[in-house]
């Protein structure tokens, strides 16, 4: 004889369905999706893996130029009152053609953005920033270059991003005065870097000869210990084809590793980019 369940057997039947389906999706979601989206990562490494086999744009070399200045406060130019700063200009070239040999969409720039602009340093000397340099005054001492500070602290200055002009060869008397790039990256991206007022009011005794460059800082009884900072900031490519292209800058500004300031009246180094993958731009696809 056929049994008729009961309200209460059917109430549990219903939980235990209920239950089932929770488990299940519970499941699904910390094994089944787990195992998708590892799968799913697992693809998209190989898909950023492959390519970023080969450089569209590389570091190709890095110059550094580090020298002093003095403004003379005095009317008479009588060297009574200077303001002395330390500047360090940055050329940084770029090479488009290592992988693709002829000028594309792909290895020609579109817009070119410096930003995460951060200058650290242990002793809050002077008054330190990071901006564009006219390549036609580079490795000359200006203070009208420096850049905006959004925001500081003792051991920490971050500076304002950067926005080039990008400019084509058909283009006659291209403006320097602002920042600005060749599509084909056949001008170096300058900045500035600029440590202003290291000492102020500074007077030279009288009878000493004295030259408007790195020497002053010895002159004036300056550690040079003192003035080591990290610049560090991202340069971000954007080619023609809207894709997108990043390399993360760390730059050692040290003073004290080098004769050159005291003997010369300045330092110049040379980074020569190696074939290895560590000057490559990243291309997140």
């Amino acid at each position: 004889m056929k049994r008729n369940l009961t309200r209460v057997q059917k109430l549990i039947i219903s939980i235990i369905i209920i239950l089932v389906f929770i488990s299940l999706i519970i499941f699904y979601l910390f094994k089944v999706r787990k195992i998708f989206s590892k799968e799913y990562f697992v693809n998209q490494a190989i898909q950023i893996s492959d390519v970023n086999q080969v450089p569209v744009f590389k570091i190709d070399k890095i110059l550094l130029y580090s020298n002093a200045g003095a403004i003379d406060n005095t009317e008479s130019q009588s060297l009574k009152d200077i303001d002395i700063s330390q500047f360090s200009d940055i050329s940084i070239y770029i090479d488009n053609k290592s992988y693709i040999k002829e000028l594309t969409n792909e290895n020609t720039v579109k817009s070119l953005r410096i930003d995460n602009i951060e200058i650290l340093s242990d002793e809050p000397s002077g008054v330190k920033s990071l901006t564009y340099k006219n390549p036609l005054n580079y490795g000359k001492f200006s203070i009208s270059e420096a850049a905006q500070v959004y925001n500081s602290t003792d051991n920490l200055i971050q500076c304002a991003p950067i926005d080039y002009n990008i400019i084509y060869k058909n283009e006659e008397n291209a403006n320097f005065e602002t920042p600005s790039f060749y599509t084909d990256c056949t001008n170096p991206i300058t900045l500035g870097f600029l440590n202003k007022n290291i000492v102020t009011h500074y007077s030279v005794p009288d009878n000493n000869n004295i030259a408007f460059n790195g020497n002053l800082l010895r002159q004036a009884g300056v550690d040079l210990n003192s003035l080591a900072s990290k610049v560090n900031f991202r340069i971000v490519i954007t080619n023609n084809n809207n894709q997108e292209f990043i390399y993360n800058i760390k730059l050692d500004i040290k003073l004290e590793e080098s004769t050159g300031i005291y003997e010369n009246g300045y330092i110049f180094q040379e980074k020569n980019a190696a074939d290895g993958k560590a000057y490559n731009f990243f291309h997140n696809p």
